[in-house]
């Protein structure tokens, strides 16, 4: 039996968060914040590795004029956004201040560190300075304390922006912009909004899918942009992906736009900024470079009363795939995890993890393990501390499946670690691998994170990055999915 190669992906997915009317004279609060899907660092690959990793400007056009608002790297104030300004000792000055600091090269690293040129290091001293570099860079959700935009009373007329920076490393790669909704809600009704002809819905109303009534996903509207200078503004000569008309009435609304996020892999986009290309055969951002991807919000002067009170949360991220054996067209089938919460269990408290799994594959698909790395070193233990195995909280491992899997560890597992579905180490008939029917959705649990005082610890608003490796049952090919959720 032939093994395939199969692609490990990099999946980032970051919120722009909740948009809602709160005054009379339909002012809006918007919110953005990273959220649950991005893999940790190097990957592996079976041609090397493969990391996305981002940083960001934040704008805000409203009451006081144009506004930076928020940035990731914010270490040092700036006299303009390409200037680190220094004292009169040349010294930089460590006061964060909204504007996005200019990045380092490898070479000014390695001149500030050791003197010398980056390729005239010795590999040790490299290794440093490469690590260096990178941490200018955000690993959402790691680096993130909460949202990244947090604007309320939006008026009408008012706007703003989110200039995205992608870096790939190691290989070239493939990136799609895609997200989706998360909540929209009516928030209750105004007398001006009940009064307005063009209000729908129910006053309660709250959707988790587009199919809804609140009006403020259709008169948001979009633009999406390569901008090329990292500046967060739209400039004459930067190509336009989505909107960008003189009339905002014409660009498209945010309702349509996060249905073209969530169809598919979302919108491909080119390494060379191009605007007219399809999926398959564009081409890759390179490794080792900077690019920058703008979106921007604006809700335009000629609506009604209708959007008061409303609001939205919604999710806009980067998918990554790497180049080599792959024409970029998404066509590849995966087993994905998404929908990760923190979970309660009888331990007591919300001190485990669900998610669910699903097989793309059009074959029957074994998950063979999955390897767990908290973010916070404070968890150092993961244990089902249940003795009844026939509850899933007997497990650290169980995934609800038609051919359900499920591992009972002694002892239990030391974090990070990883859990091997089906191979425990004891013959007690407490381990099996779950098998995924094609295209079946099943429901996993891993349970209980534990301090080293062996106390459950609540993984509401926690990291975790999951790896799960996987096995064809019919192809015999295997692969690997990497996701950092948040509880």
């Amino acid at each position: 039996m032939t093994s395939r190669f199969t692609i490990t992906r990099r999946r980032l997915l970051a919120g722009l968060g909740t948009v809602g009317v709160a005054s009379a004279g339909a002012g809006l609060g918007t919110t953005a914040y990273f959220s649950d899907q991005e893999t940790v660092e190097n990957n592996e690959l079976t041609a090397g590795q493969f990391d996305l990793m981002v940083d960001w400007q934040v704008t805000y056009t409203g009451p006081n004029g144009f506004e930076y608002v928020a940035a990731y790297p914010d270490d040092y104030e700036n006299e303009d956004p390409d200037t680190i300004a220094t004292n009169l000792f040349g010294d930089r000055i460590t006061v964060p201040d909204d504007v996005r600091d200019p990045l380092f090269t490898r070479d000014e690293i390695a001149l500030n560190r050791f003197d010398a040129p980056y390729a005239d290091l010795p590999d040790a001293e490299r290794e440093l300075v490469e690590a260096a570099f990178r941490t200018q860079f955000a690993d959402v959700p790691r680096d993130l304390d909460g949202p990244i935009l947090d604007i309320d009373d939006v008026k009408p007329g008012d706007s703003g922006a989110i200039s995205f920076s992608l870096h790939l490393f190691d290989n070239p790669g493939y990136v799609w912009l895609n997200g989706g909704l998360v909540e929209a809600r009516e928030n209750g009704v105004t007398e001006p909004e009940r009064t307005d002809g063009g209000e729908a819905g129910s006053p309660s109303e709250v959707a988790s899918t587009l199919d809804n009534d609140v009006e403020l996903l259709d008169e948001i509207r979009v633009t999406v942009w390569y901008d090329s200078d990292g500046d967060a503004e739209i400039d004459a000569d930067e190509a336009i992906l989505l909107g960008g008309n003189e009339d905002p009435t014409a660009d498209p609304s945010l309702r349509e736009v996060l249905d073209l996020f969530s169809t598919g892999y979302g919108v491909p986009l080119d390494g060379t900024g191009a605007v007219d290309v399809g999926a398959a055969g564009r081409a890759c951002f390179e490794n080792s470079t900077t690019d920058y991807v703008g979106f921007r919000w604006e809700l335009p002067v000629d609506h009604a009363n209708e959007v008061q009170s409303d609001g939205v949360r919604f999710d806009v991220g980067f998918y990554a795939e790497q180049c080599r054996h792959n024409d970029g067209s998404g066509g590849e089938a995966s087993v994905r995890l998404s929908n990760a919460t923190a979970i309660e269990t009888p331990n007591p408290g919300p001190v485990g993890l669900g998610f669910d799994v699903e097989n793309g594959f059009d074959e029957p698909t074994a998950i063979t393990s999955i390897g767990v790395a908290p973010a916070d070193p404070a968890l150092t233990l993961l244990s089902d501390d249940v003795a009844d195995t026939g509850s899933r909280y007997g497990y650290e491992v169980y995934v609800d499946a038609s051919t359900p899997g499920y591992t009972d560890v002694a002892g239990g597992v030391s974090l990070p670690g990883t859990v091997a579905l089906g191979s425990d180490g004891y013959d007690d008939g407490a381990d099996q691998e779950p098998i995924l029917a094609p295209g079946e959705v099943g429901y996993a649990t891993v349970v209980a994170f534990r301090d080293a005082d062996g106390d459950g610890v609540d993984m509401n608003g926690r990291s975790v990055t999951l790896t799960l490796t996987y096995r064809g049952e019919t192809s015999g090919h295997t692969g690997t999915e990497v996701v950092t959720v948040v509880g």
